[in-house]
């Protein structure tokens, strides 16, 4: 193709290793690109593929490829857990005659990652979202090697760049051969070294973001590129809004631009909690950073404001505007808490106990304040206008980690998630719960011109 230089990296050639005892790696993966694109997503915060607190060699040699990594430890390889080093989808899980037994992640915004030469059979398949520190296999020294290791790549735009682990780069850059083409790095063979994973149990997995509209069936459609842990979403005129928070960053995308992400420049806000409203044409963007809620709106440049509401969970926040007036929901110790914007934020005990401090809604339905929570992993809806009487939906079985609701022409609406499935339940039926076929573990809600619509990840 014009402008490109692409090869076939699957056929085998013999290299002499300078890992461990002598080892041999060849690549089985796909043809790349000469210089980057620039479509690709902020990198992921991505984790060494080992369990945590493990130390090992990461070390490449001559005619290896420049950022090519293989990956030994100390006292014996063969066996051991390979994980996944951040979330994403497999979209390859299986033999490959120079890579042996291996698997390539999409992990969205471009990235991807390689894990080549396990020992058998994957321990995931194709198609299949994985988390963070989510095992794959397990290492050994399958397809072109002489030894147990893991050979290791990150891609970006489908071109190979420096492997980063936990914000930090690698140092694992030339190969020191010009002719291992295209050459991306000059240089002397980089010096081996040893890292010890932060593969800790990550809760910041940043993963495709999902939209299903009732008028299709719920056909799920990627959004663009767009990754995130967390999702809100509202309309404003014909136009959709979506926001996510993807490693601690909120970015703002719309329709009518064609979901062109962009970082509000919110940073440092806790991935799970996330709420936006729309007042007089002004939106307005709630999270939660070190306990404390913020506010944030688009007629400020998006400053992020501390309002003073602290000792809240990380993981639940609602929003909604009542004549102009904003409400912040969260929980606190198990308690709903409710702040409004004209008493100056004050946070006060709704008297709703007992819920999940990860699932959190709320909706205005003619001038009525009405709040959804997870009560034992039942869906319970309590409404200011009875004084927060906490009562049981019927809705049972749901995750205690998702939740959304909206008010379409006068029908209460809930989604909740239950089997990683996401299940539509109106109080115009008697709160039945009916699974829409969309999967997820994160959800939120709006509707335009009668069209539900949903965001997932």
């Amino acid at each position: 193709m014009t402008g490109l230089f692409a090869r076939l990296r699957a056929s085998v050639r013999l290299a002499l290793a300078s890992v461990g005892a002598g080892l041999l790696a060849v690549l089985a993966s796909i043809a790349v690109v000469a210089a980057p694109a620039q479509a690709a997503g902020p990198r992921p915060h991505f984790q060494m593929p080992f369990p945590c607190g493990e130390t090992w060699r990461l070390a490449t040699y001559y005619g290896h490829e420049d950022y090519d990594i293989d990956m030994t430890y100390p006292g014996g390889s063969n066996g051991r857990a390979i994980l996944a080093s951040y979330g994403g989808t497999v979209t390859f899980a299986g033999w490959g005659n120079s890579g042996g037994w291996y698997v390539v992640i999409d992990h969205g915004g471009g990235w991807k990652t390689f894990y080549l030469h396990m020992i058998e059979s994957p321990a995931v398949r194709a198609g299949q979202w994985v988390s963070t520190g989510q095992q794959l296999g397990r290492v050994g020294s399958t397809g072109n090697s002489t030894g147990p290791h893991l050979h290791y790549e990150q891609t970006r735009d489908g071109v190979k760049t420096e492997s980063y682990f936990n914000g930090v780069p690698s140092g694992i850059t030339s190969d020191g051969s010009p002719n291992t083409g295209p050459l991306y790095v000059a240089g002397p063979t980089s010096p081996a070294r040893n890292l010890t994973s932060q593969n800790c149990g990550q809760v910041n997995n940043n993963r495709q973001v999902y939209e299903s509209g009732s008028h299709s069936g719920w056909q799920m459609l990627p959004v663009n590129s767009i990754t995130g842990s967390a999702t809100a979403s509202m309309v404003m005129g014909t136009n959709k809004l979506l926001y996510t928070v993807n490693d601690g960053r909120v970015y703002e995308a719309s329709s009518d631009t064609g979901w062109r992400n962009l970082w509000t420049g919110i940073s440092g806000v806790s991935n799970n909690a996330l709420a936006v409203i729309n007042v007089d044409g002004v939106k307005y963007v709630y999270t939660v950073a070190g306990g404390m809620v913020h506010e944030a709106a688009s007629n400020n440049g998006w400053r992020n404001l501390n309002t003073g509401i602290s000792g809240v969970s990380g993981n639940a926040l609602a929003a909604i505007n009542l004549n102009g007036v904003k409400h912040v929901y969260t929980v606190a110790g198990g308690m709903v808490h409710e702040a409004a914007s004209n008493n100056g934020w004050r946070n006060l005990n709704s008297g709703i106990s007992g819920v999940s401090a990860n699932a959190l809604a709320a909706i205005n339905l003619n001038g009525v304040k009405i709040i959804y929570t997870v009560v034992g992993g039942s869906v319970h809806e309590a409404a200011s206008n009875t004084g927060w009487r906490n009562l049981n939906t019927g809705i049972s079985g749901v995750s205690a980690n998702a939740l959304a609701a909206i008010n379409l022409n006068g029908v209460k609406i809930i989604y909740s998630v239950a089997g990683g499935m996401v299940h539509e339940a109106g109080s115009s039926t008697g709160w039945r719960n009916l699974n829409s076929g969309v999967r997820g573990t994160a959800v939120s809600a709006t509707s335009l011109s009668g069209v539900k619509i949903l965001y997932t990840v």
